[in-house]
């Protein structure tokens, strides 16, 4: 991240974000440049192998609402798309940036869809990872319901966390515990992801597992102790009230209200869309594509399939950036 320009707006909403540009001499100039949207509990720097790999593109990666140097609001409603993502339009502008790659990993691949949704006529392409494209729900969203549904018909949730996030505990308890919270997010195993963040009661058991006894092997990318203690770092100076507003918004249902008056039209994804899926993501499911696709919502969907974990930005970067390029190329 160091090769790029470090700068700041302030929205119309009264939010200062700080974003990130790299203008390279030379960019490809037929590529609309790629604004990169970061996941839950992460920041632009997320983004830093990736960026590394594709230097012939232009690139603008935001931190986020609620993250790194840009305004942590604990309003649930702030973090509504519709407005969060206008507020995205504002550095488009301010950066003379008509049309974009909307790029997102985690919920920002929420927002990287929401920002089409709201804003197609910003958006030339759709680039996803991990997340699929999630349709708005024709109704109220129940957590707690679904967890019973999934518990129910499957044996099992994927969503326990969730749970526990939306809480008024939780965020304390992840500032007193963020040691834990990196070491929980990047385990080694295959099957860590589902088995940490999918039962009720699991993630919060891990948090506070204070004898030790729960320890796991962490994945290579996640070794580095300088990762590490910089995401530490971070929240134990920010805290965690303004990442967990992305859930709150979503069980409380501010998301559906807005969303809810879409018209199926609006619903279809027409430029084309690239979606990264990785086999061990037992959270974040690439099956969870299939009414999207059924539907006939994303009519020009590509997808490539990786081997790796939830945090594939980190762990599989050079398949990724090689995918995107390969993409644009033949695209754009």
């Amino acid at each position: 991240m160091d090769a790029l320009q470090k700068k700041s707006i302030q929205s119309s909403r009264g939010f200062t974000y700080t974003y990130y540009v790299s203008n390279p001499v030379g960019a490809t100039p037929n590529t609309p440049p790629l604004l990169l949207q970061h996941g839950f509990p992460d920041d632009a720097h997320t983004w830093q192998y990736i960026i590394a790999k594709l230097p012939q593109y232009r690139i603008i990666a935001p931190d986020l609402l609620g993250y790194g140097g840009t305004s942590k609001p604990t309003n649930p409603s702030a973090y509504e798309f519709s407005a969060h993502t206008k507020d995205l339009t504002e550095i488009l502008d301010q950066e003379g940036v008509e049309k974009v790659i909307s790029v997102g990993h985690d919920w920002g691949s929420t927002v990287a869809q929401r920002l089409y949704l709201f804003h197609p006529d910003r958006v030339a392409g759709v680039v996803l990872l991990n997340v699929p494209y999630l349709l708005p729900s024709p109704e109220p969203f129940d957590i707690v319901a679904t967890n019973d549904y999934l518990e129910k018909t499957l044996g099992f949730t994927f969503l326990g966390y969730q749970e526990f996030l939306i809480t008024d505990e939780a965020p304390g308890i992840l500032k007193a515990h963020a040691d834990r919270v990196y070491d929980g997010m990047h385990g080694a195993p295959r099957d860590w992801i589902l088995s940490i963040l999918g039962p009720r009661g699991k993630f919060k058991e891990w948090l506070l597992n204070e004898s030790g006894d729960l320890t796991v092997e962490p994945r290579e990318y996640a070794k580095d102790p300088e990762h590490k203690r910089v995401f530490v770092e971070r929240f134990r100076r920010d805290g965690f009230e303004a990442p967990v507003c992305y859930y709150k918004a979503s069980c409380y249902n501010i998301y559906y209200e807005k969303e809810k008056s879409l018209s199926p039209e609006r619903l279809v994804i027409k430029v084309p869309l690239l979606y990264f899926g990785c086999s061990q993501d037992g959270v974040c499911r690439p099956e969870l594509m299939a009414p999207a696709k059924a539907g006939g919502f994303v009519p020009d969907l590509e997808e490539i399939l990786l081997d790796c974990s939830h945090w594939s930005p980190l762990e599989a970067p050079d398949s990724i950036a090689s995918g995107i390029q390969q993409f644009l190329s033949k695209r754009f």
